[in-house]
């Protein structure tokens, strides 16, 4: 691994994440248990959120704190 590259890795501390979900209008859909983990299908809450994926159109992914799930999406995005 080269440390000379520097990558910029986004991402919320969990005392922050109900407020970075208010900022992209998320967070009451997840309160109504209305998001899915894109590779399981588990319903997404604030306690098992791992990843979110902004796509088009403001709109976002979600994959839960499963590994299994985080690695399968990181694989499919070879990371």
């Amino acid at each position: 691994m080269n440390m000379g590259n520097k990558t910029k890795i986004p991402a919320v501390y969990k005392e922050d994440l109900q407020i970075f979900l208010q900022s992209i209008n998320e967070l009451e859909c997840i309160k109504k248990r209305d998001r899915i983990c894109m590779v399981c299908l588990k319903t997404i809450s604030i306690e098992n959120i791992q990843l979110i994926i902004p796509r088009q159109n403001q709109t976002f992914d979600f994959v839960c704190d499963n590994i299994v799930c985080v690695e399968e999406y990181n694989h499919k995005k070879g990371v």
